[in-house]
């Protein structure tokens, strides 16, 4: 009860908007409005990576970026010189690392699309998460209004199923607004020869207008939190870490990391 309470109480901080999440650890689980479902922003390109893997495809296959693949919003590749080949293994890098838009669809299309993405989801039971269409900025009549959409309880699923080659390039997720936010979290720790975090986070966020998302694994002392909260119908504007969504998902995600690792 005392959860849910706090959880309805960040939910009232979105302003109007909504809050859902789903998080695991050692067999114990916690649910706040983890059926309803969400614009997934940025978060599904787990799942079009782990795509990759499950059909083994050839990571060293090059794949040129054209202009008309250009995508604009997150990711790097929009701004490079046109005609730049890339390793499939490399595109899966920056599809979760940096969140490249660019990226993303070329994985997307490397792998058979939405239609093969979404079958895999079904297969693991994730039956209201489906990606609708590549990510795309200039919209026609009759085009889905979110590149997908998805539930908290299905993200936990979804998490469950990621082989090791996608958990790692979302530990080189650098982005700290929502799940390591609150944490102490130090992704430059070993680099720098300082002390290691209390937790270690291995994430993939998301955001468009109005949405705020994080999806992934927090660890301390050996215990792995599995974890997805997602928001959305904030009324906020800013594109800032100040953003109610970020800070719902911040307090979120450390009530769930005290709760679950430090009990």
């Amino acid at each position: 009860m005392e959860a849910l309470e706090a959880f309805a109480a960040l939910e009232a901080s979105l302003g109007g908007g909504a809050l859902g999440l789903a998080a695991v650890c050692a067999g114990e689980s916690v649910f706040y409005q983890a059926d309803t479902l969400f614009p997934t922003a940025s978060s599904i390109k787990i799942a079009i990576v782990e795509e990759i893997f499950r059909q083994g495809l050839d990571l060293m296959q090059p794949i040129t970026v054209t202009e008309s693949d250009f995508v604009g919003g997150s990711g790097v590749l929009a701004s490079l010189t046109p005609g730049i080949a890339l390793p499939l293994g490399d595109l899966a890098t920056l599809t979760i690392s940096v969140s490249d838009n660019t990226a993303s669809n070329l994985c997307l299309r490397a792998v058979g699309g939405p239609e093969a993405v979404n079958a895999r989801l079904a297969t693991w039971g994730c039956t209201s998460t489906k990606i609708h269409r590549p990510i795309k900025f200039q919209l026609q009549e009759g085009d889905p209004p979110h590149t997908a959409t998805g539930t908290p309880a299905d993200f936990l699923k979804l998490l469950a199923q990621l082989g090791p080659e996608t958990k790692k390039r979302m530990a080189l997720v650098g982005d700290t607004e929502m799940l390591p936010r609150l944490l102490g979290v130090n992704t430059y720790a070993s680099d720098l020869r300082v002390a290691p975090p209390p937790f270690t986070v291995a994430h993939k966020p998301g955001a468009v207008t109005s949405v705020r998302n994080d999806v992934g694994f927090i660890e301390q002392g050996g215990k792995r939190l599995t974890v997805a909260i997602f928001t959305k119908g904030c009324p906020d504007p800013r594109w800032t870490v100040e953003n109610a969504g970020c800070v719902a998902v911040a307090r979120a995600s450390q009530y769930l990391a005290q709760y679950f690792l430090e009990s």
